[in-house]
């Protein structure tokens, strides 16, 4: 009865992790130069992916995430950083209007993919895995804010969520990025 328990135990535990590897690397986003970028590409890499503002008075969140990645870019860990206008909206014509609201004009070392909703009604296909429990398997984290951080680990399974308000050099992710583990 004991190795019993201890099966169904342990399929409650792999079962949701098998489920959710398999799914985030099926997605294919685009570079903010419109290019198809298969997230198959990064198996093997612990993956922070953030939505970020396109606002200039934000640029120290790009430096912060900038040192992050090119201090722990050689040790299997990269950012995705996506563009999103769910958060304090520009009008399309206000960014026609000022090229300062461009992520390019930010210089960043990590990869930047298009423009995309991470919430609401077009939210996607990506950030649906990543805010839905049913999909990831882990938790509900629906987007808060601009600046909120995704962890995904080596096998692409859900690890964790730091809200907009949390620095993405802080000691959970450190710990994260150096193989300690996540804890909230």
């Amino acid at each position: 009865m004991k190795k019993l328990f201890t099966f169904f135990l342990t399929l409650g535990f792999v079962l949701p992790m098998v489920a959710q590897t398999s799914q985030f690397y099926s997605y294919t986003v685009n570079t903010i130069d419109g290019q198809p970028y298969p997230l198959m590409q990064l198996q093997g890499k612990k993956v922070m992916v953030v939505n970020v503002d396109v606002k200039p008075e934000l640029a120290p969140q790009y430096a912060i995430l900038d040192e992050l990645y090119t201090q722990y870019c050689d040790s299997n860990f990269t950012i995705l950083a996506f563009p999103s206008n769910n958060f304090d909206p520009l009008s399309a014509s206000q960014q026609a209007a000022n090229p300062g609201y461009r992520i390019m004009d930010f210089d960043v070392s990590f990869p930047v993919m298009a423009q995309v909703s991470v919430a609401g009604l077009n939210i996607a296909p990506l950030y649906q895995w990543l805010t839905q429990k049913s999909l990831n398997g882990v938790a509900d984290a629906p987007v808060t804010g601009n600046f909120q951080k995704f962890l995904i680990n080596e096998q692409g399974a859900w690890v964790g969520v730091e809200t907009p308000n949390e620095s993405a050099f802080n000691v959970r992710v450190l710990n994260w990025i150096w193989g300690k583990g996540y804890v909230k």
